[in-house]
């Protein structure tokens, strides 16, 4: 079939992808691609009349398509361009001949090296993840696609993606904030508002487990900007009180600046062009945070116009209702070098162009700052690097900065001091130093005194004392004190040294006032633990030409967090298959990185950093024994697991590392004096009791030590040795990067990695092996191999059913209902695929990487066919309705002549005239009819409204009586309820005296009862005595006997407490009552206690 014959059959088939983008693509009934597709396919906005040349071109490409089966289409690696599209020709001996896409070359390719295309509705598929044919050149083809469209955002799976625009979108505006607020991530088009709503949600519900957002990527890929849309979209949402949408006032007043990821643009915070009313307090302390940390911690790069020279983590935390209650900010890697020294192509951190272009004049001349002092370039520290950054102003970045300071609530002398050791860190590196004799190991003196003195009046020290600490320090030579002459090299070094200390130390101290500001709140949910959510803005790996130590502190970092978000994501996907009930034998991915992580900091045997340590402390030791110690440790028999990670470089100093991103090779000159980071302790004592209280805060460790430096060997380095004090650069960084990893490993993560398009800042242009770079980099490529290891495509079974049912042969699902899991097993049966392809688990059907394309592909060439029917049946019926159309316009034309000749008869006919006269006044007497009619109907309409009018008026007299009865019926309810309750009140006071005086009886009662019991067992003991008297009266007859007078004595001293009662003696006490006389009440009498009862008994 030639192309006019495909082109003859018609027009093809839209066919809508999963990202809603139309992907147009039509076939002729045996499968070919027709020639306006080809055309359309290769170069959809061609000009109306198209030159030989491209006409010859697209043809090319469409015969291509036309010889060769989609399903052949591949990715062929090219060392420009990263990967080509292109069709395989032919396949012999493991090689393969490929015509590629871009043109007539053909190229012999080894089959290895090819990979898959994916069908065309997975161009811009809005997760990676969803992709059929995991592969680089897949991912990074479905991120071009995007990105030129504008759509900066794509998910891989865990985690998002963020491409820098480098041009404004108005994709952060407040309706765009408030679609996002409360929705589920497939809601929505891929964003980071989307990642920071997951996260907030998750908080929310979860109110133990604290959330984390990670950023990472290269310098200039947007981290810090992507860092601040994410803390802005929190403080939009989470303000307290004020309702949410008063908080997006400030996201409106973003504007240009902040509408896009572009470092080249102004990164003047979010909260600063908006009303500090909409917001509460503390949340505007929070967004103001950012232009500080930014002046101390930015500065212009050669990639990025603001670029972090530090590594943050926000926390944010939040009380019970998810409101903002405090955050907490810590830092990591300040690159304090930039202070002294950078690229030509750099400049130094913003704060220093700011103070000296932005602050009141005649404060910088107080300090010694004026123009006159530094002229047109300006410090010496600034000098031989860039002054000025394209789109930023530092006289209004001046202004932002300390708008910032007072809302954090830093006051004018908290903000003095932080400037004043701006400023004396300037005039140091103004200080300038000569050799005394000829030989370069000649003691070193000062030129520029008036530079030092400067300094030292800043610093609050007197400029001798800081003269002497840097020319002549005193140090400990065995149990004496020596002053010890330094070189001019050692002071050049001593001098930048201490302003860098100065620098990072005054960071520091800054981040810690702002975390004071900022505070953590008080909310701890029921176990006392806080819920926050932090944000981590980190630089990403690094492979540089030359790779430093700073190079493997950061990729080490990176490490610890790849094998962090390995384990999480495989986690997820063990659980996801755990609900599934899928079996699968469980692997963590995350200890394939523990040998490259202990090679770095482990400790049995000793790591890299383990083994700098050790050096740091030894005298003798220099960068290449540290070196050759890694090397002999790597040489040891056996060797230790974590050094298969290790190699010997090429290099005299240095070694490579297996990292997850690929191989790095490091350099070591210079390790030990960077992982040392000597200062003198003569000046750090010095400056520990400066009279500036903010100095001296800096220093406070160094307040008790003296100058306790030790007296170095002729080749040894200089070194503070302080017990208990000393801790090397590589100790800190461990310390820092394990209480992250411990933060971390308590939240549920959410990752976002940043990309870097291309080098020259251009918007809509992707430069693929930079960007395959970065993919390997920031472990994107990592997490889709392990994907492809699992089952990374999975499909509800009534999405499967809905695709895929069509492949079955028909009748094999039966009609009515089905289970699904039942007719999604049907369907696979019929497919003929390998059981260990897919699995079926409860609720989806899971496959692994390329087998649903295949489905696809099998699904579009069995939807050719149907349509090619379908597109053969409607031109059968438009011929149909055509020749049916033209019948009709035969038959009409035939009656149209039918009646022209009526006409002309009837015009000849002599009663027509008359007719055409009449047929007016036909129509006035009908009109005259139709208005006598419509002014009956008015009268009967007013009649009626009338009646209406009576019947409203008589109804409205009936309302008001109805409503006097309500009124007067509701005034005898309240007086009866007043009456009611006066009764009621009266009832319980009756029911209180009632219960009181049941009380009093039931108290009388006992009284009685005892009293009886008593009476009764006086009764006994008084009819005891009587007879006892009888029988002594008895014995009175005769003689008393001895016996008997002791016993009578015995009885009268016995019965000594009755005689009292017996006797007539007179009774002082009150009398009893008539009732306590009657029934032997107790009462009190001069001799003790008695009843009524027996003395009257008794008397009688």
């Amino acid at each position: 079939m030639t192309a006019s014959d495909a082109t003859a059959r018609g027009p093809g088939v839209q066919h809508a992808g999963r990202t809603g983008a139309a992907t147009a693509y039509a076939r002729t009934r045996d499968g070919a691609l027709t020639l306006d597709y080809a055309l359309s396919r290769f170069s959809p906005s061609r000009p109306p009349h198209l030159d030989a040349v491209s006409t010859r071109y697209l043809r090319r490409q469409f015969e291509l398509e036309l010889a060769c089966p989609r399903h052949n289409r591949v990715w062929v690696p090219d060392q420009d361009r990263g990967y080509v599209a292109g069709w395989v020709v032919k396949e012999e001996g493991g090689q393969s001949t490929v015509a590629l896409q871009t043109g007539d070359e053909m190229r012999i390719v080894d089959s290895d090296l090819l990979t898959r295309v994916n069908p065309p509705n997975f161009d811009g598929a809005a997760d990676i993840a969803d992709l059929t044919y995991l592969n680089e050149a897949s991912v990074v083809h479905n991120l071009r696609v995007r990105y030129q469209k504008g759509e900066i955002y794509t998910y891989s799976g865990l985690f998002l993606v963020a491409v820098n625009p480098y041009r404004s979108l108005p994709i952060y505006t407040p309706q765009v904030v408030e679609a996002y607020k409360g929705t589920r991530r497939d809601q929505n088009a891929p964003h980071v508002y989307a990642v920071a709503e997951k996260a907030w949600q998750n908080m929310l519900h979860q109110r133990d487990q604290s959330q984390s957002v990670l950023v990472t990527g290269e310098s200039g890929a947007g981290k810090t900007e992507n860092t601040k849309k994410v803390i802005q979209y929190l403080a939009a949402i989470a303000a307290d009180p004020l309702p949410s949408s008063s908080s997006f006032d400030l996201l409106a007043r973003q504007a240009h600046a902040d509408s896009t990821l572009s470092p080249s643009l102004s990164s003047s915070s979010f909260s600063s062009r908006a009303g500090k009313k909409k917001l509460g307090q503390l949340e505007q302390q929070i967004l103001e945070a950012n232009p500080i940390l930014e002046a101390f911690g930015n500065a212009q790069t050669v990639k990025n116009n603001n670029s972090s020279r530090f590594g943050k983590f926000v926390r944010i935390f939040f009380n019970g209702a998810g409101a903002i209650a405090g955050a907490n900010i810590d830092w990591y890697l300040l690159e304090k070098s930039r202070v002294t020294s950078r690229s030509v192509d750099e400049r130094s951190f913003h704060v220093f162009f700011q103070l000296l272009r932005g602050a009141d004049p005649d404060l910088l001349g107080e300090w010694g700052l004026g123009l006159e002092a530094f002229g047109a370039h300006f410090a010496a520290y600034l000098a031989h690097s860039r002054l000025d950054v394209d789109g930023m102003d530092d006289r209004q970045e001046w202004k932002t900065l300390t708008r910032a300071l007072d809302t954090v609530g830093f006051d004018d002398t908290e903000q003095f001091a932080l400037f004043r050791v701006i400023a004396a860190i300037l005039h140091l590196g103004q200080v300038s130093t000569a050799v005394a004799g000829s030989s370069s190991s000649s003691s070193a003196h000062l030129n520029s005194h008036a530079a030092l003195e400067k300094a030292a009046f800043l610093l609050g020290v007197t400029p001798d004392s800081l003269q002497n600490a840097l020319l002549r320090p005193k140090v400990k030579a065995g149990r004496e004190w020596v002053t010890q002459a330094r070189s001019r090299e050692q002071v050049v070094d001593e001098l930048a040294a201490l302003s860098k200390t100065l620098y990072e130390k005054n960071f520091g101290q800054l981040v810690d006032r702002i975390n004071r500001s900022l505070g953590e709140g008080t909310f701890a949910n029921p176990a006392g633990k806080k819920t926050f959510i932090g944000v981590l803005d980190i630089a990403g790996f690094e492979i540089f030409d030359t790779n430093g130590f700073e190079q493997l502190c950061i990729n080490l970092t990176n490490e610890k967090l790849q094998q962090f978000f390995n384990h999480h994501m495989f986690v997820l996907e063990q659980e996801e298959y755990a609900r599934e009930d899928i079996k699968w034998d469980y692997v963590n991915f995350g200890h394939e990185l523990q040998p490259t992580i202990d090679l770095i900091e482990g400790t049995n045997p000793m790591g890299v950093l383990a083994c700098l340590d050790d050096a740091s402390i030894m005298p003798k030791a220099t960068d290449k024994s540290v070196t050759e110690k890694l090397d002999q440790l790597a040489g040891a028999k056996p060797p230790a697991p974590q050094f298969s990670k290790y190699s010997s470089s090429r290099l005299e100093q240095g070694f490579t590392v297996q990292h997850y991103a690929g191989k790095v090779e490091y350099r070591t000159e210079g390790w030990l004096e960077k992982n040392r980071d000597p200062l003198n302790d003569n000046i750090t004592s010095l400056l520990a009791q400066s009279a500036d209280a903010h100095i001296a805060s800096l220093f406070s460790e160094y307040a008790d030590a003296g100058p306790l430096a030790v007296v170095p060997e002729a080749s040894g380095p200089r070194t503070r040795v302080r017990k208990g004090a000393f801790r090397t650069v590589g100790q800190r960084h461990k310390e820092q990067l394990a209480v992250l990893m411990s933060q971390l490993n308590e939240t549920q993560p959410h990752f976002v990695r940043c990309i870097v398009p291309n080098l020259r800042k251009s918007p809509a242009e992707i430069d693929v092996p930079l960007v395959l770079d970065q993919l390997r980099c920031n472990g994107v490529l990592e997490g889709i191999r392990i994907a492809r290891l699992g089952y990374p495509n999975r499909l509800a079974f009534s999405e499967f059913r809905r695709r895929f049912e069509l492949l079955a042969p028909a009748g094999a699902i039966p009609k009515g209902f089905v289970d699904g899991a039942q007719a999604c097993s049907t369907i696979l049966s019929h497919l003929q695929l390998d059981a260990h392809t897919y699995r079926l688990g409860l609720t989806k059907v899971f496959f692994k990487a390329g087998i649903l394309a295949e489905l696809e592909e099998r699904r579009d060439d069995c939807l050719t066919g149907i349509i090619t029917n379908l597109q053969a049946s409607a031109r059968r019926f438009i011929v149909r309705r055509q020749a049916v159309k033209i019948l009709h316009r035969e038959q009409a034309i035939r009656t149209l002549q039918r009646n022209a000749r009526i006409y002309a008869k009837l015009r000849a006919w002599p009663w027509w005239p008359l007719f055409q006269r009449i047929r007016p006044l036909l129509a006035a007497a009908r009109t005259d009819d139709e208005l006598r009619r419509k002014e009956s109907e008015l009268v009967e309409a007013k009649k009626r409204a009338e009646a209406e009018e009576r019947e409203r008026e008589r109804l409205l007299a009936l309302q008001s009586e109805y409503e006097q009865a309500q009124s007067e019926l509701t005034q005898a309810l309240h007086a009866e309820r007043a009456l009611a309750a006066e009764r009621e009140a009266l009832l319980k006071q009756s029911k209180e005296r009632e219960t009181r005086l049941q009380a009093e009886v039931r108290h009388l009662e006992t009284a009685l009862d005892a009293a009886k019991a008593e009476a009764l067992d006086l009764k006994r003991q008084r009819d005891r005595s009587e007879r006892e008297l009888q029988r002594i009266a008895a014995s009175d007859v005769a003689p008393p006997s001895p016996t008997k007078s002791s016993t009578l004595q015995g009885l009268s001293t016995r019965e000594l407490p009755l005689r009292p009662m017996q006797e007539n003696r007179p009774v002082h006490s009150t009398p009893a009552s008539p009732a306590a006389q009657n029934i032997g009440v107790k009462t009190e009498t001069p001799y003790g206690t008695g009843y009524g009862g027996v003395h009257a008994s008794r008397s009688t």
